[in-house]
């Protein structure tokens, strides 16, 4: 059993040699057809797959940048309770 790529390719190479019989002249259109809805089907899967995973970079980050604001509190706080002489 040959695949549609497989297929596609032995009819594409039939019409450039002119030896095409008129019967496969449609089939290639069906088979592009085919091709095409399974892009289609694929690019949905990849671009679901996509869109979860930068969904989840961006909690990430929104995670790293609120304990980034903490620290910085906190270092905040502790060098206005410590007198400037204790850091020399």
């Amino acid at each position: 059993m040959t695949t549609q790529p497989e297929r596609l390719h032995h009819l594409l190479d039939r019409a450039r040699r002119g030896v095409i019989l008129p019967a496969e002249g449609e089939a290639p259109a069906g088979l592009v057809a085919e091709l095409e809805a399974d892009v289609h089907r694929y690019e949905e899967v990849v671009v679901g797959d996509l869109n979860e995973v930068n969904t989840g970079l961006q909690r990430q980050a929104a995670r790293a940048e609120a304990a980034i604001t903490r620290v910085r509190q906190a270092v905040e706080r502790e060098t206005e309770t410590v007198p400037v002489g204790d850091y020399l």
